[in-house]
């Protein structure tokens, strides 16, 4: 069996009770206990669904890391870096275990957004923008997030 994805999209993963979509050039990557699956302050390309496991989101406040946040299976992470192409806001490393993720590309990410209604990419743009302050009003309260 052919486990490389094809042009057209098919469906993976159940998770929640939900289905999937996966497209072209989605692959999945796993990820040890305690590796960085990014960095906070580097270039963003790519966005995660966590299909097993647990990542952990941490912000660097007076030079360390301060947890803001988990993700577990069925979340979305990254996404924040192909919405608005600024760098990382926030490292995330695996935890509690292996974490076995679903890779969207910048490429599949930005198709998706095109063929939204013009209203709801303006306004993915503007809470975006509200994250990524609150995040950081959140970490340097040494609040966490969830």
């Amino acid at each position: 069996m052919n486990d490389q994805p094809t042009d057209a999209e098919t469906e993976t993963e159940d998770v929640d009770g939900e289905k999937i979509r996966r497209a072209a050039k989605t692959e999945k990557r796993a990820f040890s206990e305690g590796q960085y699956i990014f960095r906070e302050g580097e270039s963003g390309d790519l966005a995660f669904v966590v299909l097993s496991g647990k990542v952990e989101i941490s912000h660097v406040v007076d030079d360390k890391d301060s947890a803001i946040g988990s993700v577990i299976k069925g979340g979305m992470f990254g996404e924040m870096a192909l919405i608005d192409n600024d760098p990382r806001m926030a490292s995330a490393r695996a935890i509690e275990g292996e974490v076995e993720t679903l890779v969207i590309s910048r490429e599949v990410f930005h198709k998706k957004l095109e063929s939204a209604d013009p209203f709801h990419r303006a306004l993915i743009d503007i809470l975006t923008s509200h994250i990524r302050g609150l995040a950081d009003q959140l970490a340097k309260a040494n609040i966490r997030a969830s």
